[in-house]
């Protein structure tokens, strides 16, 4: 079968297209024949051997799957051939087929298209939490959605918009054509941090917030809320929007891990939540956001995602992680 490999972890110039052994299904395992595999954020981590670099290269990538189930193991009760399903392996998912661990499939309804149903188990899942479990999003506040037209961005954007009544949102982004596309998904505000600082335009917008010792209990303007998928540089601009008694989560390191210097916020009373989904599973929070994840694919408009062939998965995600695209990227095997 057709598969991405990665040679040696490194950069995207590591992937290439090859031809592997299709997998053999392990008794507790599904094989599905995959339609559509969506790009992350973990695939570029994994390309690059983090957290670890245990295993040996060359291997197939991607974490992410739908298809149509081929064949099940001998201890599979629930699925059987021809189902529609969703799958997240930890591995071997840019290819024509992938094993994946019966626990690790959900099922795809009948009237949802299979490409789509790829925005949602892990952003959607990721979003929730930013927004119900981490920040505690209130009616009335005000928040910032850091690369608003990114995979977890956009689903931000529209969890504030279509589920709140009176949220203001801010969403960041890097070009004005995405800063369109967050736009017409509700946002009240668009900034291409790019060619504007967000710090001022924030300002102009909300005011200046209220900050330090002599400000006593008082707010003044800025945010809320900052949900930050990208820290980097950000960990410097984001304290000086951040609103008095405000919350600040840190999901994600797309632009590095960057420093934080709590002396400019010392009497603001801010608090700051590095976050992974990670930490909640298992709990009752976690399968609150996965109810949540099923009536939203079922019930809500979906997300048409940018579709590349399988034979350029290297440069879908190279196109992923340099910004270029934006919402869901998904392989087409």
């Amino acid at each position: 079968m057709k598969a991405i490999m990665l040679n040696a972890y490194g950069g995207a110039e590591n992937l290439s297209l090859g031809e592997v052994e299709t997998p053999q299904v392990g008794p507790d395992d599904v094989l599905l024949k995959v339609k559509y595999a969506g790009v992350r954020w973990g695939d570029i981590m994994a390309r690059e051997g983090r957290p670890s670099k245990a295993r040996p290269t060359p291997f197939v990538m991607g974490q992410e799957a739908s298809g149509v189930v081929e064949a099940v193991g001998a201890n599979v009760t629930k699925w059987k051939p021809g189902d529609r399903a969703m799958a997240t392996p930890p591995g071997g998912a840019f290819a024509e087929y992938v094993a994946a661990p019966a626990a690790a499939l959900m099922p795809v309804p009948e009237g949802v298209d299979l490409k789509q149903v790829l925005a949602y188990p892990v952003n959607l899942r990721t979003a929730y939490l930013a927004v119900y479990t981490w920040a505690k999003v209130a009616e009335g506040e005000r928040v910032l959605v850091h690369t608003a037209a990114g995979g977890v961005g956009l689903l931000l954007v529209q969890i504030l918009k279509r589920r709140f009544e009176n949220v203001t949102v801010v969403g960041l982004t890097s070009t004005d054509e995405k800063a369109e596309i967050v736009r017409a998904n509700g946002a009240d505000h668009v900034i291409n941090y790019k060619t504007t600082d967000y710090v001022e335009d924030i300002e102009r917008i909300f005011g200046p917030k209220a900050s330090g010792f002599a400000a006593l209990g008082e707010r003044g303007g800025g945010v809320d809320v900052s949900l930050n998928g990208v820290s980097g540089s950000t960990m410097d601009t984001d304290p000086k929007v951040i609103r008095k008694r405000g919350r600040w989560v840190l999901y994600g390191y797309i632009g590095g891990r960057g420093q934080l210097n709590l002396a400019p916020i010392g009497y603001d009373g801010i608090t700051i939540m590095p976050f992974s989904c990670l930490a909640w599973a298992g709990t009752p929070d976690w399968t609150a956001a996965q109810r949540f994840v099923r009536d939203w694919i079922q019930n809500e408009e979906l997300i048409e995602p940018t579709v590349f062939p399988l034979e350029q998965g290297a440069e879908a995600v190279r196109a992923f992680e340099d910004g270029s695209t934006w919402g869901k990227v998904v392989l087409e095997a």
